[in-house]
């Protein structure tokens, strides 16, 4: 498969906080952890998440802790 995808994590104003560009043949609830975890390190004030259908499953278990905070 050709192509590249995007996973960007902005705040509500539209600021970008962080993004990771990868191939297209790699599924999104695998690598779009890795933007979400950088915005979490960088910026530790976050505490909830917004995104689409698409980022299910293992995403949710790898971005949430046992105590449901996010990051």
């Amino acid at each position: 498969m050709k192509g590249r995808k995007r996973h960007i994590v902005s705040d509500t104003m539209g600021n970008l906080l962080s993004v990771f560009v990868h191939d297209a043949s790699r599924h999104d609830t695998k690598t779009g952890i890795i933007p979400t975890l950088r915005a979490c390190a960088k910026y530790p004030s976050i505490r909830r998440l917004c995104g689409d259908a698409g980022y299910r499953k293992s995403y949710e278990e790898d971005a949430f802790w046992p105590t449901g905070a996010a990051c």
